[in-house]
């Protein structure tokens, strides 16, 4: 009889702490929820100005399924914003992509303007091995600027022979190289086969 008034009595402490756990957890959730997603917009805004300088506005654009991204296992076009200047003229567009790293995903922004150039890449949120694929931003990420948008390929460092269409690993991080690479030729086809000309 003992037992199974410990056992009772056990019972009821766990699930008085487990309430309150439960409570304390959705009172936080409350209060850093907005906090959250306010820091997300700036990082977000922050990666759509570093690619688009010269853009004054962003304007959303609905995200539309296509069989050209099927070659591009791994990705997904998170947002699409088109950037515009000052006087409402678009400029291009703004291509939010997450992509399967080592470690991670990896979310970017792809900058391609009208006349597809790459404006560059911007790396938002990345959880990859500290010293290798950490390095994305400092490494991979230039290598992208005012470049033609077409496919890329990612080659081992120091076997670079054609720096419009391949990409320079970062040494000992190919994987990670490589789901950048894949996301920056993902928004390409999404841009060619999308947006290009307009929708």
């Amino acid at each position: 009889m003992n037992d199974t008034k410990s056992m009772i009595k056990n019972a009821l402490i766990l699930f008085a702490i487990t309430l309150v756990a439960g409570v304390l957890l959705g009172i936080v959730y409350q209060v850093t929820k907005d906090p959250i997603a306010y820091q997300d917009k700036l990082a977000q805004d922050r990666a759509n100005q570093s690619v688009f300088a010269q853009a004054s506005t962003f304007d959303e654009v609905e995200v539309k399924e296509t069989t050209a991204l099927a070659d591009y296992s791994g990705v997904t076009i998170e947002s699409v914003k088109e950037a515009k200047d000052a006087s409402g003229n678009g400029l291009g567009y703004v291509i939010q992509v997450k992509s399967k790293g080592y470690g991670d995903f990896i979310t970017y922004t792809v900058g391609i303007t009208n006349d597809s150039s790459i404006n560059g890449i911007s790396i938002i949120n990345i959880a990859e091995t500290p010293g290798l694929g950490m390095n994305a931003e400092k490494v991979v990420a230039p290598q992208f600027a005012d470049k033609a948008a077409t496919e890329f390929g990612v080659v081992k460092s120091g076997q670079l022979s054609d720096a419009n269409t391949q990409i320079e690993a970062i040494s000992g991080a190919t994987i990670t190289s490589r789901a950048v690479t894949n996301g920056v030729n993902a928004a390409v086809a999404y841009f060619e086969n999308v947006l290009k000309g307009g929708q």
